[in-house]
C-alpha cells in the first residue's frame, strides 16, 4: 500500500492492531439472489498493508460470489471491531499457498497440503475501514467522559475510538 498523504499513520497503525488481534473475521459476499452471506474467515498472520488474504476451496458458494461480484465486506470483532469494504480477487498462486498454509488447513479443508489444485486464495484490495477501539480503554473513558459532562468535541484523528479510514 502506498503511503497516501491524507492517511492518518495512527489510525492505520490502530487498524493494523485491531487486525492482528482478530484470529477470525466474518467475510460478507453478495450471492446469485443479491444477499449478503457472511461466514467467518481466518485471518493470515501477516502485517496489514491495505490487503487482506484468505484461503478457500473452489467448490465453494463464496468462490461463486466473488467470481460473479467482487464486491466483499470483512467483519472484526474481537477486543475492537472494525468493518473493512474492499475488492476481492482470487488468486491462485502456489507461493502464496504456501506462504499462508498451516497445518490447521489440513484438517479444515481434509487436504494434504497446499499443493492440491482446488485451494484458492482471496485477495481483498481494502477501500475503506471503520473500527471501534474499545481494547483503548484510555480513549473509551475519555471519550465517555466528555460526553457525560456535556464536551464531546471532536478528538483528532487517531485519537478517538471510532474512525473511519479511506485507502
Amino acid at each position: 500500500m502506498s503511503q497516501t498523504p491524507n492517511i492518518n499513520q495512527e489510525t492505520l497503525e490502530t487498524l493494523r492492531r485491531i487486525l492482528k488481534d482478530a484470529k477470525i473475521g466474518m467475510l460478507a459476499t453478495i450471492d446469485q439472489e443479491g444477499k449478503i452471506v457472511a461466514r467467518p474467515m481466518q485471518l493470515q498472520e501477516v502485517e496489514f498493508d491495505g490487503d487482506l488474504w484468505f484461503l478457500t476451496l473452489k467448490d465453494t458458494d463464496k468462490y461463486d460470489e466473488i467470481k460473479n461480484n467482487d464486491k466483499v465486506n470483512l467483519i472484526v470483532a474481537d477486543k475492537s471491531y472494525a468493518s473493512i469494504s474492499g475488492t476481492a480477487e482470487l488468486v491462485d498462486s502456489l507461493e502464496k499457498k504456501k506462504e499462508f498454509w498451516s497445518k490447521a488447513y489440513e484438517v479444515m479443508f481434509d487436504l494434504k497440503d497446499y499443493t492440491d489444485p482446488r485451494i484458492v486464495l482471496i485477495k481483498v484490495k481494502v477501500d475503506s475501514a471503520e473500527y471501534w477501539d474499545t481494547g483503548a480503554t484510555t480513549k473509551s473513558i475519555v471519550n465517555f467522559m466528555k460526553k457525560v459532562i456535556g464536551n464531546d468535541d471532536k478528538l483528532p484523528k487517531g485519537k478517538n475510538t471510532n474512525e473511519t479510514l479511506e485507502l
